[in-house]
């Protein structure tokens, strides 16, 4: 697929350059077209990018901020963005992109190519505040995780499989997610204040960990730093990352071996003594689980990112 034209030097994709003739929505998935991630351009259509795993940075309209498993980016028409995988962050970063234009949901109901537009209707008058926040439009851990994730396979398959009424099926799927979206963004509106304590919370423990990956810690550590209660802090910091703190120290640790194997000569041995790896087996199985190589095969595929 390829962009429609070029708008000071930045690549525009059009309907045409996506959907099927006839059809006003499409999806994919970021594993289907690779060579689209880390490509600026701009698009004339709705997307909404949901982010199934890894980790990348989210540059647009000259913003930008970080965006991990779980969180939904909702594009504006002609928003000129690009997404940079962070490929030390030891998971591939797949999403499912699903794109379509205003006159998809209501053609009566919702008028003009600008997604803020929708913020007439009842299902979008809450999405677009006047001013733009910096981050994801929405962040989902645990079941919502899953509901959301479902939905856009459900989508996905009908889109491929072509069966007779898919038309109609994806239709209702759409308006399935957008009415969820918007009970998500009006609940999370309303206890933003005791969320936004609890990601400073969980903030604090993320520098800990950051700061002391390299010594042993533990979840008892982690706990008495926040002064809270093991179980307690255990629970709040699987909400907010929607990971445990041995899976988030072993990818912290990981991320930081693969960023000494590219800029380093230093053996394998000494890389992971440093990132706190006293076993060299455990090392091993970890870094083969979190990046599908062993860590003598990531550092030659990346040689050539070597400084």
């Amino acid at each position: 697929m390829k962009p429609e034209y070029y708008e000071n030097g930045v690549p525009v994709f059009t309907k045409d350059s996506f959907f099927r003739p006839g059809e006003h929505v499409y999806i994919h998935k970021s594993t289907d077209f690779s060579e689209f991630v880390g490509v600026v351009h701009k698009h004339e259509f709705i997307e909404f990018v949901y982010i199934m795993s890894g980790k990348a940075n989210h540059v647009i309209n000259n913003l930008e901020y970080t965006v991990m498993q779980g969180d939904l980016v909702i594009i504006n028409y002609d928003a000129t963005h690009v997404f940079y995988e962070d490929k030390s962050f030891g998971e591939p970063f797949v999403t499912y992109d699903l794109m379509f234009t205003p006159d998809y949901l209501d053609v009566g109901l919702i008028r003009g190519n600008n997604f803020n537009s929708l913020a007439s209707s009842f299902l979008f008058y809450s999405l677009f505040p006047e001013k733009q926040s910096i981050g994801p439009d929405l962040h989902l851990s645990g079941t919502h995780f899953n509901i959301f994730g479902e939905l856009f396979d459900k989508i996905y398959f009908e889109f491929i499989k072509k069966q007779k009424g898919y038309v109609e099926i994806m239709r209702a799927y759409v308006v399935e997610l957008i009415i969820q979206i918007y009970r998500q963004i009006e609940t999370s509106s309303s206890a933003s204040s005791s969320r936004h304590k609890h990601e400073e919370i969980v903030n604090r423990a993320l520098k800990y960990l950051y700061d002391h990956y390299q010594t042993h810690v533990t979840l008892e550590d982690l706990a008495a730093q926040i002064f809270l209660s093991k179980d307690y802090f255990s629970r709040l910091f699987r909400e907010i990352t929607g990971k445990p703190v041995s899976m988030l120290l072993q990818q912290i640790r990981v991320e930081e071996a693969c960023k000494m194997l590219i800029s380093t000569d230093r053996t394998i041995l000494d890389i992971a003594s440093e990132c706190g790896y006293q076993d060299i087996k455990f090392f091993y199985i970890t870094f083969r689980k979190q990046t599908g190589m062993t860590p003598g095969e990531y550092r030659k595929a990346n040689q050539q990112f070597a400084i």
